[in-house]
């Protein structure tokens, strides 16, 4: 794997060469087949994560033992910056995807880094900031729309968090995965996906999901009727 070429387009790549040949010198490539913990409640994180594939779940566990995932990292986002500089060891368990691919930084090497070059933080501030706007824009939203509309937004956050912005776009993201995050049985997710497919809002292929025009999904998710469909042909 070229690590260098993964970390190229992150905040570490783009204060250059040197920061970048100094992380990708201390980075190790992890993969996992089965559902790993990786960092668990009350212990200081010790990596940062890029996800290449699969996917990184943030998990409470209730009083009962049952375990819920609050939060899902798929590929290209990080797993997670603000333990690198809190304190607070994390509250919660962060456990690896199924068939899972990481490139992990040590946290001590990441908070040097920072240290010696502190053009880092606001970047790393507009990592934060955006997974923060999707998150907040997923709780505030989804709970008034329609099932067809609540999954149209919930692809439409994805790809974002994804850094897609271009017409077609792709991201990369299991049936299974978004029936996790849109709270729902992977049956009803297969009906929701079938129709935004049928609308040629989506096309889905194995393990990823085509949106042909990204504004036309986001007209649909944000319609006031769930069967508007704008036409931006």
């Amino acid at each position: 794997m070229d690590v260098s070429a993964f970390l190229k387009p992150t905040v570490f790549g783009q204060l250059g060469p040197d920061v970048l040949d100094k992380v990708t010198s201390c980075a190790v490539v992890e993969r996992f087949e089965v559902p790993t913990l990786l960092n668990a409640a009350g212990t200081p994180l010790e990596r940062l994560r890029l996800v290449v594939e699969g996917s990184i779940a943030i998990v409470a566990r209730k009083p009962s033992g049952k375990e819920v995932v609050l939060s899902e990292v798929g590929p290209r986002g990080w797993a997670a910056w603000l333990p690198c500089f809190v304190a607070q060891p994390p509250s919660h368990d962060f456990y690896s995807g199924v068939k899972s691919c990481f490139i992990a930084l040590p946290v001590k090497i990441v908070q040097s880094l920072c240290m010696e070059y502190p053009a880092l933080y606001p970047l790393i501030l507009g990592e934060i900031g955006l997974r923060f706007r999707l998150l907040m824009e997923w709780a505030s939203q989804s709970i008034l729309l329609e099932p067809e509309q609540r999954m149209a937004k919930l692809i439409g956050i994805l790809a974002q968090e994804q850094k897609a912005v271009s017409n077609p776009s792709s991201i990369v993201i299991t049936q299974s995965r978004l029936a996790n995050l849109a709270r729902c049985s992977r049956q009803s997710a297969n009906v929701l996906l079938s129709n935004l497919e049928q609308k040629g809002l989506i096309r889905l292929l194995y393990g990823k999901c085509d949106i042909p025009n990204l504004a036309a999904l986001a007209a649909f998710a944000d319609a006031e009727e769930a069967d508007a469909e704008p036409n931006f042909l």
